[in-house]
This record gives C-alpha cells, sequence and structure tokens, in this order.
C-alpha cells in the first residue's frame, strides 16, 4: 500500500481539517439562526428555514461529504487505519451517525417545515407539527454539536494512546 510522505500528509491534515470546519461551521451557523429567530414573524421564518436549506445543501453537506473521503484516505493510506486505535474507530462511529442523522432527521424536520412554511404560509407558526419539528430539530443539532466537540476532543487526547514519557527519553 502506497503511504503519504511527509508533505502529503501536512496537505492531507490541512484538507480535513478544512473540511471540519465546513461541517462544523455550517451546523453552528444554523444553530445562530435557530436560537435568534422569531416564530412570531413569519418573513423571519420562512427567510431563516431557507437559508438553513442553503447552508445544509452547500456548506454541511460539502463539509460531511469532503471528511468522509478524506478519513477513508487516512484510513486506506497511512498508518492510522480505521480502527487501529479505540478513540478511531468512536470518531468513526460519532461521524457517520452525525451524518445518519443530519440526513435522517434534520433535513427531513427542515424540508418538512419549509413545506409547511409554503403551503400554510403564517398558520404554520401555530401548526403543533411545524412547532414539534423546529425544536426538536433544535436539539438534535446541540446533539450534533456535542458530538462534533467529542470527536474534537478525542481527536487532541487520543485516549488510550501509548505515549512516550520523559523518564524514558533521559
Amino acid at each position: 500500500m502506497r503511504k503519504f510522505g511527509s508533505l502529503g500528509l501536512k496537505l492531507l491534515k490541512m484538507s480535513h481539517i478544512l473540511m471540519i470546519v465546513f461541517f462544523l461551521g455550517g451546523i453552528l451557523s444554523s444553530f445562530a439562526l435557530l436560537l435568534k429567530l422569531d416564530l412570531s414573524n413569519y418573513a423571519d421564518v420562512y427567510m431563516n428555514y431557507r437559508i438553513f436549506n442553503i447552508i445544509s445543501d452547500n456548506v454541511v453537506e460539502i463539509g460531511a461529504q469532503g471528511t468522509i473521503v478524506l478519513g477513508a484516505v487516512y484510513g486506506f493510506f497511512t498508518e492510522w487505519g480505521f480502527v487501529r486505535y479505540k478513540w478511531l474507530a468512536v470518531k468513526w462511529i460519532l461521524f457517520i451517525i452525525q451524518t445518519l442523522v443530519g440526513i435522517l432527521v434534520v433535513d427531513k424536520l427542515m424540508a418538512a417545515n419549509t413545506a409547511l412554511l409554503e403551503t400554510e404560509n403564517v398558520l404554520a407558526l401555530s401548526d403543533p407539527a411545524f412547532l414539534h419539528n423546529h425544536y426538536l430539530r433544535l436539539y438534535v443539532v446541540i446533539a450534533q454539536i456535542g458530538l462534533t466537540l467529542v470527536a474534537l476532543i478525542l481527536s487532541v487526547l487520543k485516549p488510550g494512546r501509548s505515549r512516550v514519557s520523559a523518564e524514558s527519553i533521559g
């Protein structure tokens, strides 16, 4: 199996970080908009749901796809592999869960609410289905941010990885 050299690994790492920035940045942007949303103002809600779709399709999705592709490159073409370390396997599981939840829950709730806003107009704002979808999406986005922070902590701390102590060197 062909491995990357030093420059290749640095470029791979920079690209991977960039994709994570897209992914987390998009989620945090949506979260910020969700928090400031005035659910009594139809025009504001409708415009923000359109923006949520744009962020999801053009920022979060690119970040998620890029992260998966670059993670696969790491797994196949570096010594890290996919499950060589437990913390790395946990990161893969967390990211796959996040991606599936984003596609199967967050995007579906967003699409359902956008459809309600387009068909019911201002009445959608008092529709129990709309409100349920809206708040469930908010809680799921909070969970996604939390999972991303756990993955970040795992990436930095690499728990369980043996380290060379200062005493053994000198």
